[in-house]
This record gives C-alpha cells, structure tokens and sequence, in this order.
C-alpha cells in the first residue's frame, strides 16, 4: 500500500510528541501514570495492530468480516486524542510541582484542572486538522467519498452541529443537578413539546405543511419573524412547564430518598410522551423548508447552492447558520446570567451550599424554580433549532428519548453539574455521533445500518467515562458528609 510510509511518519511523529509530553509532566511531578501507560505501551500496540490490519484488510471489507478494523480505528482514534500533541504545550505552560510544599502543590493541582480543558480542546482541534490532511494525501478523489479531505470536513462540520444542540439540552441536565441534585429525565420530554410548540407556530404563521417548502412568494423577512415568535413562545411555554414540573412532581420529594423523585421523573416522562403522541399521533413530521432551494425539496446549501461548488462534499445549510448564531447567543445569555447576575450568584450559592446560602437569606425555593425555568427555556429553544435545522422527522413523541440520553451523555461526560462540561461534552458526543454513522471505521452500508452504530458509540462512550472518570472531564470529586 502507497500511502503506508505516510501514515507510520504521521503516527510516529504524532504518538511520539504525546509520549514526549507526558515525559515531561512525570518530570515536573505530576501523577499521570495512566497517561504514561497509555502513551508507552497501549498507544504503540494499538498503532501498530492498526497498521498490520490496514496491509491485510481490503478499505472496501463487507460486514462482519471489519469489525476488526473498525474496533481498532475507533480505539486509535480516541488515544490520538488523548496522547496528543496537546500534551507538549501543556507540560511547557504548567509549572513544575518538585520540591513544593502541599499547599503548593494543592494550588498547582487546581492549575492542572484548570489546564485540562485547554489540552483536550487543542487536541480535538489538532486531530480535526489532521484527520482531513492524513485523508487528503492517502485519497485525493479516490473513494470512499468519505474519506475524501472534503468529506472528512463535511462530517466534522455536522458533528459540531449536532454537538451544539446537544450541549444545548445537556446545559437543562446539568443546571438542575447542580443546585438539586436531581437527574431531571423528563427533560427530555421538554425539549419535545418545544419542537411541537415551535412546528405549530411557524406552520400556522407561514401557512406551511409538514416537510414541504414554504409557499414561493413567503418573504425571507417573515421566515425568520416566524423563526424567532417561534423560539421566544417555545421558550416561554417550556419554562413554565419546566416549572410545574418541579411544582407537582418535585418539590414535596425534595428531602425524600433519592429515589423518589427519581421515579418521579420517569413517570412525569412517560407522561409527556404520551401528551405529545395523542396531540400529532404517532406518525413522525417534518418542520417546512423555510429557505428552498431553486428545486424547492431541501433548504439552500452556502456551498453547492450559493457559492456554486457542486463537487464538492462539504454541506453547510443555511439552517446551520441559526444553529451557531442561537446557541451562540443562549450560551452568552447563560453565562452572564450566572456569572453577572443577582439571581445566577443565588444559584451558583444553593449549588455549593444550600444550608449557608439559606443562612445568607437567599430563598432557596425560588432559586430552584428559577433553574428549573431557565433549563426548560433552553430545551424549548433548542427543539425548535433542531426542527428547524433537520427538518425530515423532527416532530415525533418520541423525539427527546434518544436525544434527551445523548444530552445526558454530554452532561456526565463533560462533568454533571458543570455548565462548561455539559458545552464540551456536547460538542465531544456530536462529533462521536458524527463519525460513528461515516465510513472512516470502515462499515460497510450494504450490510449494515450505519445509523445503528451512532447510539452504540455514544453509550459506551458513557460507560466508559462511568468506569474510568464517573466525575466527569470536569468533574471533580466530592467528599460524602457524614
């Protein structure tokens, strides 16, 4: 195979450069042996069995005889970005902890914590540069058409799409278990009746059906006037059903066992999925085309339609745009709201301590009901996003099962009760959910579903961050009172 002496240069350099990096953070004193273990012994036989599979294996190898090769790129691809060359910048940036009293050394551990965010969003960042140049220089037209430069992008692209959302219904999980300690599992269910509230408002607006474009002489003015009453009312309706939620259902279990309003949440789950298929049935539905294109079946592309470039593989709707733009906006809305505001500094107070904020005079009922709002207002909007943005089966009663578990995904993953964990978990689980339906581990379409792996990858993703990290990327670990 050509292209061999290319991938053993770019392993080398890449493996080695993250095995340099964790060299040098065991020589400032920093416990990273599982880091060391990974980067000395599990990275190098993982390299090379990828790359003794890959002389042995035909790229076009059908199902089931892959799944080697598919479990062993999956597994490459995750040590390729842990053992980063990320590693490096941080052992130059971190300060040594040798020779440090403990109190140093507590102060330069929280650095460290500080840090690991920034290493592992350098490494997602090298490795999403570098996968597109490895499949550039090994298939320049050649197929797949998914391991094309092209379309290595393409599918980052939609990962960070669909990250964005999730983090979006992740940030509603992980509000409310930060101040309550609740796993709100009706939240869900939220982010459903949003996505219904929005497709009843922008149809009736617009005089829309369901999957169809809007009507031709529909000016671009009153889409996106009916987008916006449709977030804004959307937003407002789940908010306040987030509320009652927590009124009925929650608040007189609050100093029960956990359990309680465990089940709870279950059962007020099961509730809603059932309010939702009496309303539309069980047959799925589409949000309207609200920006066709010049053969009115999809929404216009930046790329193939508006810059002309119909070659390529790289698609970016016009809908994309108001995923970046809304959740950019919800996440900077978020943040100073926590970080800025009188009742965000209530919540961050109840989240650390409810006994001492009580102390403080801050009304712990109404603090928790104003998180349970803002998290159902972020599910609200983001259900509307995410009709707007996929279209094609967007309005369903069972829309927030599998997207609700993904979003709790993000959530444990980034670190449960940690608002910039559940952002970088959600972007993480997207691009998971992204490469797992692509054909860069070599799963055949003509035997299997590719869209089956999405759910398996996503999953074991979170049961392996509960038996390796339960705290979480940024999660930390906290003492049980006693």
């Amino acid at each position: 195979m050509n292209s061999l002496p290319v991938q053993v240069v770019l392993l080398i350099v890449w493996l080695g450069l993250g095995a340099y990096g964790t060299y040098m953070l065991l020589q400032k004193g920093y416990r990273v042996n599982n880091l060391k273990i990974l980067a000395y012994y599990v990275a190098p036989v993982v390299a090379i069995l990828y790359l003794i599979i890959n002389q042995i294996q035909s790229i076009d190898t059908a199902w089931p005889a892959n799944l080697p090769g598919s479990l062993i790129n999956i597994a490459l691809g995750i040590i390729l970005l842990i053992v980063s060359p990320a590693l490096v910048i941080a052992a130059f940036l971190l300060p040594g902890q040798k020779g440090l009293d403990a109190p140093a050394r507590a102060l330069q551990r929280d650095a460290f914590v500080r840090m690991r965010t920034r290493v592992l969003l350098i490494g997602a960042i090298f490795l999403a540069l570098v996968l597109p140049l490895l499949a550039l220089s090994l298939f320049k037209t050649a197929a797949p058409a998914e391991l094309r430069y092209d379309g290595v992008i393409s599918v980052i692209i939609n990962g960070l799409f669909s990250g964005a959302l999730f983090a979006l219904i992740a940030l509603g999980y992980t509000l409310v278990y930060g101040i309550v300690e609740l796993i709100n599992f009706a939240h869900g269910d939220v982010f459903m009746m949003g996505s219904l509230v929005g497709f009843t408002v922008i149809t009736i607006l617009l005089g829309a059906q369901s999957g169809r474009p809007v009507k031709a002489d529909t000016s671009i003015f009153m889409v996106i006037i009916a987008i916006i009453l449709a977030l804004i009312i959307s937003m407002a309706f789940c908010g306040l059903l987030n509320y009652l939620i927590n009124r009925i259902a929650y608040k007189r279990l609050r100093n029960a066992p956990r359990l309680a309003p465990l089940i709870s949440a279950i059962g007020v789950s099961f509730i809603l999925q059932n309010i939702g298929l009496y309303l539309i049935s069980s047959a799925p539905k589409g949000y309207p085309v609200l920006f066709p294109n010049s053969t009115r079946v999809a929404n216009t592309d930046l790329v193939s339609d508006i810059i002309g470039n119909t070659d390529s593989l790289i698609t970016i709707p016009v809908t994309g745009i108001l995923v970046i733009v809304g959740v950019g906006i919800l996440l900077i809305g978020l943040s100073y709201l926590i970080n800025r505001t009188k009742i965000g500094k209530a919540m961050r107070a109840v989240a650390q301590n409810r006994e001492a904020a009580a102390l403080m005079g801050i009304s712990i009922e109404r603090t928790i009901s104003f998180a349970f709002i803002i998290g159902g207002a972020l599910a609200g909007a983001a259900g509307v996003i995410y009709g707007v943005y996929q279209v094609q089966g967007t309005v369903r009663y069972d829309l927030g099962f599998q997207n609700g578990l993904f979003a709790f995904t993000a959530a444990v993953l980034g670190g449960i009760g940690n608002v910039n964990g559940a952002v970088l978990g959600g972007l993480f689980i997207g691009l998971i959910y992204s490469l797992s339906q692509s054909s860069f581990f070599g799963l055949s379409a003509s035997y299997v579903d590719l869209s089956i792996w999405a759910p398996v990858a996503v999953f074991g993703v979170l049961v392996l961050v509960m038996i390796f990290r339960p705290t979480g990327i940024l999660g930390e670990n906290v003492q049980e009172k006693v």
